[in-house]
Order: C-alpha cells, then sequence, then structure tokens
C-alpha cells in the first residue's frame, strides 16, 4: 500500500494526513540517501488525485 502526503504540517502548523492511493507493485530503485523507488499502481489513480499527484512528481 502506498500513503502519501504533500508536506508534513499545513498553513496553520497541524500535521498533514496521508492519502492511500492503493496497492502497489515494485518496479525499481536507485541511488541512496535519498533513494528513488518507483511503483506501479495496481488499479487506476482517481482522477482528482492526478494535480497533486504532478506536483509531488515535480518535487
Amino acid at each position: 500500500m502506498l500513503f502519501v502526503r504533500e508536506q508534513g504540517k499545513d498553513e496553520n502548523g497541524r500535521t498533514m494526513g496521508f492519502v492511500n492511493y492503493g496497492e502497489v507493485k515494485y518496479q525499481s530503485h536507485n541511488d541512496s540517501q535519498p533513494m528513488n523507488i518507483t511503483w506501479e499502481l495496481t488499479s487506476p489513480m482517481p482522477s482528482e488525485m492526478w494535480h497533486e499527484a504532478g506536483k509531488l512528481a515535480v518535487g
């Protein structure tokens, strides 16, 4: 299962919750500190998650 959050705290200093993106399959990894891991979602991502996911991919 892949759980993701955009940031640790919101604008009021409260801890942000995680969003469950669902079950994933490991594809590959590279580097270390930080390690980059590529996962494949087993079910398509809901369309309302695309906007947030795009921001995460860019960094």
